[in-house]
């Protein structure tokens, strides 16, 4: 019995999607956020990939033997989780400072902006790169 285990990190920011799970181009199924999935294989070279609306993963390569098992993790692209409460926290500290210490803090601006654009190059030109899967050992 070869199988196929699939870890998904629970993250608030994909809380609500499931991540298609592709082996060799074939939609095998779906998992949810901080969930595990099995699926039986066959023995041999396979591809493996990771599907989320229109971002994806990496494609791997693996073997598998007969009676083993592979365990594979997802998540969602790195820093994903700290990236909004951070620029949230950015911007509540410029607005407090304008409005409550009357300062000037300008410079805030750039941190939000480059917070900002962070994001979204893994959702324009790195949504092949949005999810990461991992083999572990």
């Amino acid at each position: 019995m070869t199988k196929l285990i699939i870890n998904r990190t629970s993250e608030w920011n994909n809380k609500m999607r499931n991540f298609g799970i592709f082996l060799d181009d074939k939609k095998i199924g779906t998992v949810a956020n901080g969930k595990m999935a099995e699926y039986e294989i066959e023995p041999g070279m396979h591809k493996l990939k990771s599907k989320i609306d229109w971002c994806s993963s990496r494609t791997i390569e693996f073997e598998i033997k007969e009676n083993e098992a592979k365990t594979i993790e997802l998540s969602g692209f790195k820093y994903g989780t700290l990236i909004l409460p951070l620029l949230l926290v950015v911007l509540l500290i410029y607005v407090v400072a304008k409005t409550q210490l009357n300062t000037d803090l300008d410079f805030l601006w750039i941190f939000g902006f480059i917070l900002f654009c962070y994001p979204l190059y893994y959702l324009t030109f790195g949504k092949n790169e949005y999810l990461r899967i991992t083999e572990t050992k």
